[in-house]
């Protein structure tokens, strides 16, 4: 009973007409034939709507576990970047200490406006790379140089 009347306010059933033609049914003119029509009718009306709802519900329940389905690669995909840039900020802290120098500084892509400095950035990627036994291209290691020189 308290499941049919929760389903009957998702639906926006009108309860009070219903309960009024049910009493006109009963009491008013009409044949037998014609309440007995009319009680199937609103019978068949009322299995559809549960029927829907139940259809409602379990696209509802479905999505919900999609999102948090999606929620969960998110959050493992955050972790996992979080790890990544740890290890290169250790990386970076193993080669160049917790003060990095005016070199570093200027061994920056934005910083080397002639490109005097390319080989000794390469090589520097290559380092962090090999420290962390991952290909780690040079924006990363630049993101973590700056964020290194900005701390200094």
């Amino acid at each position: 009973p308290a499941e049919v009347l929760q389903l009957i306010r998702m639906d926006r059933f009108n309860l009070s007409a219903f309960v009024r033609q049910q009493i006109e049914l009963v009491y008013g003119d009409g044949s037998a034939a014609d309440i007995l029509n009319q009680r199937l009718q609103l019978i068949e009306a009322a299995k559809d709507s549960i029927a829907q709802q139940r259809q409602i519900d379990a696209a509802r329940d479905t999505d919900i576990e999609h999102a948090r389905t999606v929620a969960r690669a998110m959050r493992a995909e955050r972790e996992a970047a979080k790890i990544r840039q740890d290890g290169i900020a250790d990386a970076l802290l193993q080669v160049i200490g917790d003060s990095p120098s005016d070199r570093y500084r200027r061994m920056l892509p934005e910083n080397d406006r002639e490109g005097d400095l390319v080989d000794d950035w390469e090589a520097l990627v290559r380092r962090i790379s090999r420290l962390c036994g991952a290909e780690i291209d040079s924006a990363e290691v630049v993101a973590g140089l700056r964020s290194l020189i900005a701390k200094a």
